[in-house]
């Protein structure tokens, strides 16, 4: 285990509770997601929420907040991710999970899982913009990890309008290594949330430590951050 995920469970103690929920889960997501509480430092999911999770993987932030009655709507591209996070359900858990690809170009795309050593299956995309359609109800809050594509909806201005329309509170991984936008460019994309007035952004490392003050001084040391807000807006 990575050192600073040992020191992260020193100061946040395990959430034996959450844990037990899952039969199946890899330890450095839980230690994310469970112990740090990495999606929920800044914003909160509320009893009866409609949550949206892009990248759920697993399951983990669904069975984190299960008990608060929300209702939840799962995104992966990984089949067998789905095929886990399915396991991991019993008769009184009722997630709605789809198995997609989110970007606005659409069409079928080969999907290599990352967390399984399994070969890579087609999957058909979804557009943010769809999903809005589709869900046609305010997101109370928008979970998101999925590998770089989350700039799909923060650089385009439609879909940034879309989400600042339709979202009251965001929270979700930048990944600043992307094989499609340079860091730059991120950056750009991160100064732009940071001065809006409608957004309250904070920033954290992945071990929740709060950098908003501190990120754009930093260079390059960091790989991946948790950006989170609520939209005023929408409060």
């Amino acid at each position: 285990m990575n050192n600073f995920l040992t020191v992260g469970i020193e100061k946040n103690p395990v959430n034996r509770n959450y844990r037990q929920l899952m039969k199946k889960f890899i330890e450095e997501t839980a230690v994310e997601i469970f112990d740090f509480n990495q999606y929920e430092l800044n914003v909160k999911v509320e009893p009866n929420d409609l949550v949206l999770d892009l990248g759920c993987s697993l399951g983990y932030f669904y069975f984190k907040n299960s008990h608060k009655n929300i209702t939840y709507i799962g995104v992966d591209g990984s089949i067998d991710c789905l095929k886990d996070f399915y396991e991991n359900l019993n008769t009184d858990n009722k997630p709605i999970l789809i198995n997609s690809f989110i970007t606005d170009n659409k069409k079928i795309y080969d999907c290599k899982p990352f967390f399984h050593d399994a070969p890579s299956k087609e999957v058909v995309s979804i557009s943010f913009a769809d999903l809005i359609k589709l869900l046609n109800k305010k997101i109370d809050f928008l979970k998101f990890d999925i590998e770089g594509a989350e700039m799909d909806f923060f650089d385009n201005e439609s879909n940034y309008k879309l989400l600042k329309q339709n979202v009251k509170k965001f929270c979700g991984e930048f990944h600043l290594f992307n094989q499609f936008h340079t860091r730059q460019k991120i950056n750009e994309v991160l100064k732009k949330l940071s001065v809006d007035p409608e957004l309250d952004l904070k920033i954290y490392s992945v071990n929740a430590v709060d950098i908003t003050n501190s990120y754009f001084n930093s260079g390059d040391y960091y790989s991946e951050i948790i950006i989170s807000s609520k939209v005023n807006n929408n409060i």
